[in-house]
C-alpha cells in the first residue's frame, strides 16, 4: 500500500514530479528504520543517515532554504554526516530552493555528482507483452534464500565484486525484510535457473517508484532489463496504481524509454565523501 495514502490519479508533470521526490523521500525514510540510522524532518530540509557507506543511502532532500543564512545551514546540516564519516548526497529536484543551491554546496566543499533524468509512465500504457526470452523467469523475493541471491546479483550488476560485498549492506537489506504487505518489494530474474537480474518497487506518495534495476554483464542484451522493469510495475498496476516513476542512469535510460517512460524533469546530486 502507499505509505502516504491516496494514489495519484493525474499524470500532469508538476504533480508527478512532486510525487517522485516524495516517493524517494519516503523510501529513504523507510530505509532508515534499520538499527543505528538517523532520520529527521526540519522546516527547511529532510535528512537521513543509514550509516551504510553508499551515498544514496545517506541523503539530504526536500530543501527549502533561505539564501540569507544558507551557508550556515549547510554547515549545520553536514555535521552528523561528517561525524559518522559516511559518503552522502544532496538531491536537488526542480522545486528545490534556492534554485542555485548547487553553487552554495560547491562553496561548502561538496562536488557536483551529475544530473539524472526523472522519468514517468502511465501504468495503463505498460507493454502487455514482451519478446520471449528462452529460459527466463521472474519471481518476487519471499524468503531469505532469494533475498541473498538478490543482494549478490544487485551488487555485482552495479559494479561490485563477487564475494566482496559489504557485510553492513547485507545486514541492511536483510533488515528491510520482504513480503507482499510491505511498501518495498523486490524481484529476481532467473535465466535457466541462475539468478541474473534484479529490480525493486517502492509504493509511496501515491506512485510506484522503480529502483535497483540491474542485470549481470553476461546476461545483458537479451531484453532482460525490460522484463525485470515491467514486472514490478505490472504488480503496481494490479494494485490500482496509475503512475510509475524512476531516476534513470545512463545505462538504463534507453531501456526505460523503450517500455514507455517519458522524461519529465532533471535531478542533480552533490556528493560529500570522507577523505
Amino acid at each position: 500500500m502507499s505509505m502516504s495514502g491516496r494514489i495519484l490519479q493525474q499524470s500532469g508533470y508538476p504533480g508527478v514530479i512532486a510525487a517522485m521526490e516524495k516517493n524517494l523521500i519516503e523510501f529513504i525514510m523507510y530505509c532508515s528504520c534499520i538499527p543505528g540510522a538517523q532520520a529527521y524532518q526540519s522546516s527547511d530540509h529532510i535528512a537521513a543517515i543509514t550509516g551504510i557507506p553508499q551515498p544514496s543511502l545517506n541523503v539530504v532532500m526536500g530543501v527549502k532554504m533561505d539564501e540569507q543564512t544558507i551557508m550556515t545551514r549547510i554547515k549545520e546540516i553536514m555535521i552528523p554526516f561528517q561525524a559518522r564519516q559516511v559518503p552522502m548526497l544532496w538531491w536537488l529536484f526542480p522545486d528545490t530552493q534556492p534554485a542555485n543551491l548547487g553553487y552554495y554546496l560547491k562553496r561548502s566543499g561538496l562536488q557536483y555528482n551529475g544530473t539524472e533524468p526523472g522519468m514517468m509512465i502511465e501504468l495503463s500504457r505498460l507493454p502487455t507483452t514482451l519478446p520471449t526470452i528462452d529460459g527466463f523467469s521472474i519471481e518476487e523475493v519471499e524468503d531469505a534464500t532469494a533475498l541473498n541471491e538478490w543482494i549478490q546479483v544487485s551488487s555485482i550488476a552495479f559494479g561490485g565484486a563477487a564475494g566482496n560485498i559489504d557485510p553492513e549492506y547485507i545486514k541492511f537489506e536483510q533488515c528491510l525484510g520482504w513480503g507482499k504487505d510491505l511498501p518495498d518489494r523486490r524481484f529476481l530474474g532467473r535465466l535457466h535457473g541462475k539468478a541474473v537480474a534484479t529490480s525493486s518497487m517502492f509504493l509511496g506518495a501515491g506512485v510506484a517508484g522503480l529502483f535497483s534495476v540491474g542485470t549481470l554483464p553476461e546476461a545483458r542484451g537479451q531484453g532482460i532489463g525490460s522484463a525485470i522493469s515491467v514486472a514490478p510495475l505490472s504488480v503496481a498496476r494490479t494494485l490500482g496504481y496509475n503512475i510509475g516513476v524512476l531516476q534513470a542512469s545512463p545505462m538504463g535510460y534507453s531501456i526505460y524509454a523503450r517500455i514507455g517512460f517519458q522524461e519529465c524533469c532533471s535531478i542533480q546530486t552533490y556528493l560529500w565523501a570522507p577523505r
